[in-house]
């Protein structure tokens, strides 16, 4: 009795093992809204990753990358160094070490628990019929996904929004979605 049972999770498990590939750009990079699978976990795909040096330095010095070099899977939405620089002194404010805890929110408000694709959002968009779709970030917010035309948006509670911007990637224990903008509001100093 068990044996189709796990045959049936042997052939759940396959595409995403047989995917695996090198790390060369071809490997981790495919088709729009979908990913070859490095074997690296997303901490190190994020931190190898061109454009993202401060979502990097970011979970670095927050201690939050360590989450990505965990076995448990998880998606960042991860704002591209130009996200960051659009902020003006707000961005600038993050990135100092002494605002480790601020920089902490707002990354928290771009992680979402499990492994997520832009193919499986897409796949809940069109379940939903179009409408927006709606999911929890670890920091207990909540985004909205919709397809405006051909891009991809998240919104934010607060009003945020943020288009996805270039190819996923697929690591062992996660994805890292690269998305145009910051989706927290960041006070600013003074």
């Amino acid at each position: 009795m068990r044996s189709p049972l796990i045959a049936a999770l042997a052939v759940l498990a396959v595409p995403p093992l047989s995917s695996c590939g090198d790390k060369s750009p071809d490997a981790t990079t495919a088709e729009k809204g979908s990913a070859q699978v490095s074997s690296g976990t997303l901490a190190s795909e994020i931190g190898s990753a061109a454009g993202m040096s401060t979502v990097a330095a970011g979970l670095k010095g927050t201690g939050l990358a360590g989450i990505f070099d965990g076995t448990a899977p998880y998606t960042m939405l991860a704002p591209d160094d130009d996200a960051f620089g659009a902020l003006g002194e707000a961005g600038t404010m993050l990135k100092a070490p002494e605002n480790g805890a601020a920089m902490a929110e707002v990354l928290k408000a771009h992680i979402l628990p499990g492994y997520v694709t832009v193919a499986d959002i897409d796949k809940a968009i069109k379940a939903a019929r179009g409408k927006p779709v709606k999911m929890k970030t670890m920091d207990g917010d909540e985004l909205s996904f919709a397809r405006n035309g051909e891009a991809l948006t998240v919104t934010a509670e607060d009003g945020s929004t943020a288009k996805v911007d270039g190819n996923e990637l697929a690591a062992s224990n996660g994805v890292a979605i690269p998305i145009d903008a910051v989706l927290k509001r960041v006070p600013s100093s003074g």
